[in-house]
């Protein structure tokens, strides 16, 4: 029952497995590209793409990213990074995602009981690398998930884990770069506790699947970049292929599309507002819904401050 409750809330996120909710995605410039950001340039939340790419940091980044999503869904997102000495760099990450409360059903389709569902993802993450961009990076992930059964909240599901994702970084030249990131590689495991009300607890493990991504960027003009990215889960869960296109109409505006290899066709916009040459960027896109679940809206605001 616990795990077709888990599916149920998790559906609209995207696929159904343990820590699912951390790979919808974490900022709109991700989302609208398609999640394509292994090997990308670093921009504000790219850690969590790739820790690999914190050593091309330069600078103080504060952002912040909200989703208004269907379904009475919701995702927030803080981050902070900063340039360390010589070519490394470190960020901090906060992810809560949250379904609101809605009756579930059981395997015949009859209403059971009320649910709801909150995730909380904590990231430390290290990199460090050349001159040239060439590195790798490390991110420590601290995952605490909460899932009410109930109504009146007598029935709890409570699970935690810490987990580590590894990244690396090859650039070839100024145009071309290839990245590739295990996630969940060491400590796979998320831990529950259900208390049933009755003074009564038990505990059981669910298993992070083991993901290899691994992608390019082709800087293609100086307006226009190019992403790939294959994403390949070790247990067969899902595979899939993405890719993704930056385009800079002028200086202030830029506009992206993505599509993966389900026809899932994602866009979106930045914009650098650079009030007294402090750049204050908006990034935005939209979640068309793949499932039907009807249309989302995800808001970045990032600013930069040199040192």
């Amino acid at each position: 029952m616990i795990n077709k409750c888990i599916y149920f809330i998790l559906l609209c996120f995207i696929h159904s497995y343990a820590g699912s909710t951390y790979e919808y995605g974490y900022c709109a410039r991700s989302f609208s590209l398609s999640s394509t950001l292994v090997a990308d340039n670093y921009h504000s939340f790219n850690s969590l793409s790739n820790p690999a790419l914190l050593n091309q940091s330069k600078e103080k980044i504060f952002s912040l990213s909200y989703y208004a999503l269907s379904l009475d869904r919701s995702m927030q997102t803080f981050y902070y990074s900063q340039k360390l000495a010589g070519n490394a760099g470190l960020s901090i990450a906060i992810l809560r995602t949250s379904s609101g409360e809605f009756i579930g059903t059981d395997s015949f389709n009859n209403p059971t009981n009320e649910l709801s569902n909150k995730d909380y993802y904590g990231l430390l993450s290290f990199g460090v690398g050349s001159k040239k961009g060439t590195g790798i990076g490390l991110s420590m992930k601290l995952h605490y998930s909460n899932l009410y059964v109930n109504e009146l909240h007598i029935d709890k599901y409570t699970g935690n884990s810490i987990t580590l994702d590894l990244g690396g970084l090859i650039n070839i030249n100024s145009k071309l770069r290839i990245g590739m990131k295990l996630s969940n590689f060491l400590n796979p495991y998320l831990t529950w506790d259900i208390d049933r009300g009755d003074g009564l607890s038990n505990s059981y493990q669910e298993e992070y699947p083991f993901i290899i991504s691994y992608g390019a960027y082709f800087n293609i003009d100086e307006k226009s970049n190019l992403f790939f990215q294959y994403n390949s889960v070790k247990e067969k869960i899902y595979q899939s292929t993405s890719i993704g296109y930056e385009y800079i109409s002028h200086d202030n505006l830029i506009l992206r599309f993505g599509c993966t290899d389900d026809i899932d066709i994602t866009f979106g916009f930045g914009y650098n507002f650079n009030i007294k040459q402090i750049p204050l960027i908006l990034d935005y896109a939209v979640d068309l819904g793949s499932q039907g679940e009807g249309v989302s809206h995800l808001f970045t605001w990032s600013i930069g401050l040199n040192d």
